[in-house]
Formats: C-alpha cells, sequence, structure tokens
C-alpha cells in the first residue's frame, strides 16, 4: 500500500509525481531510510552541491503566492549551493515557468526533496519570523533575502504595453480580495480610496472574478490570466492591495506598492519593505485565521479601523516620491 501524502495544494494531478511512502514491510525500511536522509538535509547540502545533484523542493501549501515565496526559498539554496539542479513540484508552476532559478517544473520528486511551507508558523501564531528565512535556516542557511521575482517574456510585455497605451499616466492597478476573508478591508472604503485617487489617476481593476465591481473603472479583473494580469501590472505606477498574490507579483516586479496588511498576518512574517505596509495589531492579532478552520469573532476590526483617508495620504505619498 502506497500513501502519497498531502498533496501540493490539493491537485490531485500532482499526485503521481510525489515520492510514495510505503506503509508495508520490506518497502518501509526503504522509506524510513530516506525520511531519515531528509531530515537532515541541512548536512547533505554541501555534498550534494559537490556532486551537481538533483533536490526537489515542493510547494506545499499550494496557494499562488507561495509558489512566489517558494521561488525565493529556492533562490537562497541556490545562492549558496549553485551547482545544486532544483525541481520544484507547484500547482502554480505558470507563476514560476521562467525563474533561470529553477532547473525543472513539476518533475517527478527526487530521493532528496523539500517542503517549502510554514505549518509551525500558523500553529504557532508567529509574529515575527519571515517565512522565507524560516525556510532557509531549516536547510541551515543562515542569510536571506526577501524579495519576489517575476519574469515576464518579451511579448507579454510587448502585449501589456499594447493593452494600456492609450491610458493617460499614472496608472494605478488595484485588487480588493484575497481568498481570506481577514484579509479584505471593507468594500466601502474601497469605494472612498478609488473616488479619489481617480480624480488624478488611471485605476485599473486586476485579479480574479471574485473581485466585486466598482462603477467607473477599467475592469481586468475576472478576464486576465495570472500571468497577463502581472504584464499589465508591469506597466504601472502602483499598486494597491491586501496580502495576496498581486502583492507578490508586484514586489516581483519592481512595482510601488501600499498594501492594506490589518492584523492577521504579521508584516514581519510576508511583508515586503520595499512596500508601504498598513497595519492594525489588536490584542487578538495575528490570528492566522483560514476561512472553513476558525473565524473571526471581532468583525475583523483590524482592517475596518484602518480609514481610506489614511490609505489615502499613503498612496500619494508613495506617488510623489
Amino acid at each position: 500500500m502506497i500513501d502519497y501524502g498531502e498533496i501540493p495544494g490539493g491537485k490531485n494531478e500532482l499526485r503521481s509525481l510525489l515520492y510514495p511512502y510505503y506503509k508495508i514491510y520490506p518497502f518501509k525500511l526503504w522509506s524510513k531510510y530516506r525520511w531519515l536522509k531528509n531530515s537532515h538535509l541541512n548536512q547533505k547540502l554541501p555534498h550534494l552541491n559537490q556532486q551537481n545533484r538533483w533536490v526537489t523542493v515542493i510547494d506545499r501549501l499550494g496557494a499562488p503566492g507561495d509558489a512566489l515565496i517558494t521561488a525565493n526559498v529556492i533562490r537562497g539554496i541556490k545562492h549558496n549551493y549553485p551547482k545544486i539542479k532544483i525541481n520544484c513540484i507547484s500547482p502554480n508552476s505558470v507563476l514560476i515557468r521562467l525563474d533561470p532559478q529553477i532547473d525543472a517544473i513539476n518533475k517527478k520528486e527526487t530521493f532528496y526533496s523539500f517542503d517549502s511551507s510554514y505549518w509551525e508558523l500558523i500553529a504557532r501564531k508567529e509574529k515575527n519570523k519571515n517565512v522565507v528565512a524560516f525556510n532557509l535556516e531549516r536547510l541551515g542557511i543562515f542569510s536571506s533575502e526577501y524579495k519576489s521575482k517575476f519574469y515576464l517574456s518579451t511579448k507579454e510585455k510587448e502585449w501589456a504595453k499594447s493593452m494600456v497605451h492609450n491610458i493617460k499616466k499614472p496608472i494605478v492597478a488595484f485588487c480588493s480580495r484575497s481568498k481570506e476573508s481577514v484579509k479584505n478591508w471593507p468594500i466601502e472604503h474601497w469605494k472612498k480610496l478609488l473616488k479619489q485617487i481617480g480624480l488624478n489617476c488611471s485605476l485599473l481593476h486586476i485579479g480574479d472574478q471574485h473581485e466585486p465591481v466598482f462603477e467607473g473603472i477599467t475592469r481586468y479583473a475576472g478576464k486576465l490570466t495570472m500571468r497577463e494580469s502581472a504584464a499589465v501590472l508591469s506597466r504601472c505606477t502602483l499598486f494597491i492591495g491586501p496580502d495576496s498574490l498581486l502583492m507578490h507579483i508586484a514586489n516581483g516586479l519592481d512595482i510601488k506598492s501600499v498594501i492594506i496588511f490589518g492584523g492577521s498576518r504579521p508584516v514581519s512574517c510576508f511583508g515586503y519593505t520595499e512596500n508601504t505596509n498598513i497595519t492594525k495589531n489588536p490584542d487578538c492579532s495575528p490570528c492566522w485565521i483560514h476561512d472553513g478552520y476558525e473565524k473571526c469573532y471581532n468583525n475583523i476590526q483590524c482592517l475596518s479601523s484602518i480609514s481610506h483617508l489614511k490609505v489615502l495620504d499613503l498612496v500619494r505619498t508613495s506617488l510623489n516620491n
């Protein structure tokens, strides 16, 4: 009997890529041996580097933003062990398909493997540890750069240029929704903010089909793929949004961003220092609440208490700098 364990992002199509764990002897001995070797991967990396060996890094949590966090972890590994070849298993491989630090994507899991995840931070409701630093320290790497990188093709860049060439500058892109409700700033606050920004800027609404409708604003939300959204974002002056995939993409494209964090996730864990990160930290923060597992009983006050005037002031400052 074979148990494939946790499937990245719950995507069953990735199941066949995972290294099997055998529950019945004598094959179970091999699985235990492999588990033991991988539990000491930090000690093996110098040797694997010398031999140009393969290591698989798994984006186990599987949210779109986690693909770019995993790519950041891979860059940290490659910086210290440049001869190691990296295979990345991710349910959102399209986001990292042009990353030059990744040697293979969604090939079969190799003997040596590492989960790029942060279950422990979620469980203990971490307040300070950065997610990339946490993963690299598990591998014995104690220096890291928390900076996203997103790679577009020449064709994608040219397409994006044609999409916005008639739009007046400055162009401000925004999305208003994360998949986690505790990350979502109230819609009424968004309406007030966008009304003010729209007086002097062109607004582009990006994101997925679940974004609400804002009248009088150019809407690409739900109409573009993730990569197309990234390409359009690359032509913008500023991005505004929650802690979400587009925050990571904007940082990877070096687009200035105003990120409305609230208090559910710590800025020190996920926030980029290049961004303007807006937080509120009540006693219940950080809660790390995930929809379907826990619920906020404080009406998400950490977000609702952030006024549109505060965000507007920080948006204006970012546009003027």
